[in-house]
């Protein structure tokens, strides 16, 4: 016989609008994940170099950086998808994925292009900051170009991120932790590292293209990510 349960929670109100969005996404999308692995050495130490210059860039700053201008290199990305067309927009505005108490929203950042990191960071923290006072606007709650779901603050090291809002793609992030390695000469250490996790819609974007960005993404934060004035 089937116990009865301890306890009924009424799916209903936002998260019952969150199931049905989710459920739509995947019902209409041709969704597929793709995932790499980044060394992240250089992040890390970035970090560090801005917190010493008075400015405390997070992690997901440093990353919302190297995605804006990944996407501008790779267009296709920075898209929406309806039945008949594949829409590309010039404007980046990165939805971010926010946990509230009882619920998850994720509204889009304004227009990235030309901000410099002092500015995506502001923007993002202003942003989760009204997002859990329950203060963001009808737009930011609209439209977005790409997202971002960041779970690198829990002990999650990889997961597969459902699309948002008919958007083309989105980027979910992992934990950083201690991970072995041998260099070139094949002596074995260890570096900090975290999984990055690709989904994009398969009606517009083939396996080959996704693997370029995600390759020019963990490249960019590997290597490429943005200095204080002044650092070496």
């Amino acid at each position: 016989m089937r116990p009865a349960p301890s306890r009924s929670r009424s799916i209903t109100g936002t998260r019952k609008m969150i199931a049905r969005k989710m459920m739509e996404s995947l019902a209409h999308s041709a969704q597929l994940s793709f995932s790499s692995r980044v060394d992240a050495s250089h992040l890390v130490a970035t970090r560090a170099i801005w917190k010493k210059a008075g400015l405390a860039v997070g992690v997901e700053d440093l990353v919302l950086v190297a995605v804006r201008d990944s996407l501008l290199d790779h267009p296709d990305f920075n898209a929406t998808v309806t039945e008949d067309a594949h829409q590309l927009f010039d404007e980046i505005r990165i939805s971010v994925a926010v946990a509230l108490a009882d619920s998850l929203v994720a509204p889009a950042l304004p227009d990235l292009r030309g901000f410099s990191i002092e500015a995506v960071s502001e923007a993002r923290r202003d942003l989760v900051k009204r997002a859990r006072a329950g203060q963001l606007t009808v737009a930011e709650m609209s439209f977005g170009t790409f997202s971002i779901s960041n779970l690198g603050t829990t002990r999650v090291e990889t997961f597969t991120p459902i699309l948002n809002g008919g958007q083309a793609a989105i980027l979910g992030i992992g934990r950083i932790s201690s991970t072995p390695f041998a260099d070139e000469s094949g002596n074995l250490g260890t570096r900090p590292e975290f999984s990055l996790s690709l989904t994009t819609d398969h009606r517009v974007i083939d396996g080959a293209p996704s693997g370029a960005f995600l390759t020019a993404l963990t490249e960019k934060i590997e290597m490429g990510l943005p200095q204080p004035p002044g650092t070496l």
